[in-house]
């Protein structure tokens, strides 16, 4: 058994410098769960080799189906960023949780723009993410959560709570993530 639960966490929350600016995006939060689990990371935007920094790449919807579209480039991304989420997941085994980097066409939850196809209109704020989308699909029994879902105390127990009973056990440490 391990000693501490396994979380996947976006390589973004301090691990590397990632993000399509070349940024990093540090949070008190990730760097607490670091202390308390075993944590695996990973890019989704960097693994399909889109570099960084990179230009934009944003969910779009055409003709009723959504697809990862670089503007500036005029590419589409979304059979190859499929393709590397499920070949990724699929080598996942016991993860008790996902925190997930919030408003990211790879990896936000139910938080990101969808643009009405190759324009500029947004016609939602509530799409998910390629990567978050096939998490949702594959692990429907593990507890999912932003950095944006932390403004709320409920939200993040309940996230935390689900992690470990999932991996089996809640710590002493449950309350350090409160204070």
């Amino acid at each position: 058994m391990r000693n501490r639960p396994l979380i996947y966490m976006s390589r973004c929350f301090g691990f590397d410098k990632c993000r399509y600016d070349g940024k990093d995006f540090p949070c008190d939060f990730a760097e607490k769960l670091k202390k308390h689990a075993e944590i695996l990371h990973w890019c989704p935007e960097t693994a399909i080799d889109l570099g960084c920094p990179r230009e934009k790449i944003r969910v779009i919807r055409i003709d009723g189906k959504n697809l990862l579209f670089q503007p500036e480039t005029g590419k589409f991304f979304t059979e190859k960023m499929n393709e590397y989420s499920d070949n990724y997941l699929k080598t996942l085994e016991n993860i008790d949780g996902f925190f997930l980097k919030a408003k990211s066409p790879s990896c936000g939850v139910v938080n990101t723009k969808l643009f009405e196809g190759k324009s500029e209109k947004i016609i939602s704020y509530e799409a998910s993410g390629f990567f978050a989308e096939r998490v949702l699909a594959l692990f429907p029994d593990t507890p999912v959560i932003t950095e944006l879902d932390l403004e709320n105390k409920e939200k993040t127990k309940d996230f935390l709570t689900k992690v470990f009973l999932k991996y089996g056990r809640i710590p002493a440490c449950f309350s350090e993530f409160f204070s």
